[in-house]
């Protein structure tokens, strides 16, 4: 199948899932919704009709900002505090009202509940949710809009829906504590006793990266889970469960894990200081930030087999009811910029576009994908990534 440019793509290896271990076991509930057969069915995606400003040639720059100034304020809901900072510097620079708000939780759903209602509150939102913004671009209530000075130069994935940045999730162990190195090498072993009650990861049931990358997982990679069951254990995986995937997340369910209500809980069951047995979690790059604010010996599992975690990138789109379309335009335009991104780009993530350079990869997150170490993110099932979330995290819960 073909997948986002996200990460390369690299042979087949034997060996556990790295950044996916979490995310494959609560597929195990049922085969993938939207399938005929049993099979996921890929995304019937329109045909693209491209706005004027969509294109080199029909973008302005300054007639966007002209007809920025022309409207009222702008509200942008997106997952990262630093949208504070990016709307109050987009104020500074255009004049125009811009309010960023952090909501990391059921931002789909609110969305989704203004658009209906016609009470537009947020005219911008940025998700790392790829899945549910694809949907409320299907079903109207968002519009996709790419700038016209970056839409040529951006991978065809990640156009429609836009994708405006990456991050990674990755497998994280403290290195003061185990200075040798990660101490596990296959992530079958996070489901055996040796590590009950000693992996964490955000909750599930607040955050659907993790079911979607369940889903991704179990969809697209099972083969690879079961190779890493036979290099754990010398035979090939015998289940009832639909898949190898599907297994994992089972027992590691049952494993007792720690589940944080936001991510820097399992940040700090990895790195916060004086435990005797720190915990392994699978978190966002953002979070090793901690290295530096509190002092934490955060480290990927960079040999974890196969992947020492995966590749998440985040979509922006602006409410397709907002009365101020050209404002919402124009701090898409900026926020995506070498300007605008250079507020979050310290944490580990990086643009799609070539114009728009990363920062220092102070922690190797980013050089991971070039490595091909990380589980690389499909946008061609995207509505079967969405319609999944509630059966796996049915499936969570009841192997918990």
């Amino acid at each position: 199948m073909r997948s986002t440019s996200l990460t390369m793509p690299r042979p087949r290896r034997a060996g556990a899932f790295a950044g996916l271990a979490l995310t494959a076991v609560a597929l195990a509930a049922c085969a993938p919704p939207g399938a005929a057969g049993g099979k996921p069915v890929e995304d019937a995606k329109p045909k693209v009709s491209l706005a004027p400003d969509e294109t080199a040639d029909g973008f302005d720059l300054e007639k966007l900002v002209a007809a920025a100034k022309k409207e009222g304020p702008i509200t942008i809901y997106d997952q990262t505090g630093k949208v504070v900072q990016i709307a109050e510097a987009f104020t500074a620079k255009y004049g125009i009202e811009a309010t960023g708000v952090k909501i990391e939780t059921n931002v789909i759903e609110k969305v989704r509940t203004e658009g209906k209602s016609g009470n537009v509150i947020g005219d911008v939102l940025a998700s790392a949710e790829v899945a549910g913004v694809y949907s409320l671009i299907e079903d109207g209530l968002l519009t996709n809009w790419v700038p016209g000075d970056m839409y040529d130069k951006l991978p065809e994935e990640a156009r429609y829906p836009f994708l405006n940045l990456y991050e990674t999730y990755v497998w994280t162990y403290n290195a003061a504590a185990f200075p040798d190195g990660c101490p596990v090498e296959n992530v079958w072993e996070l489901t055996e006793p040796d590590w009950k009650g000693r992996v964490a990861l955000p909750d599930p049931e607040k955050f659907a990266t993790y079911p979607i990358g369940w889903n991704q997982s179990a969809r697209d990679h099972d083969d690879e889970f079961a190779d890493a069951y036979e290099a754990q254990f010398g035979e090939e995986i015998d289940t009832d469960e639909e898949s190898a995937v599907h297994e994992w997340l089972k027992r590691f369910a049952q494993n007792s894990p720690i589940v944080g209500k936001d991510a820097e809980a399992p940040s700090d069951a990895v790195g916060g200081e004086g435990q005797p047995d720190p915990a392994i979690a699978l978190i966002p790059g953002s979070k090793y930030r901690n290295n530096e604010d509190k002092g934490y010996a955060q480290a990927v599992c960079t040999d974890l087999e196969p992947y020492a975690g995966w590749t998440v990138p985040q979509s922006m789109a602006y409410a397709s009811n907002t009365d101020s379309p050209n404002a919402a335009k124009l701090y898409i335009h900026f926020a995506t910029s070498q300007e605008g991104m250079e507020f979050v780009m310290p944490d580990g993530k990086a643009s799609f576009s070539p114009d728009v350079k990363p920062a220092e990869d102070r922690h190797g997150l980013l050089a991971l994908a070039d490595e091909g170490k990380l589980q690389p993110y499909s946008t061609e099932y995207l509505s079967d990534d969405f319609s999944s979330i509630s059966e796996w995290l049915d499936f969570w819960r009841s192997s918990r």
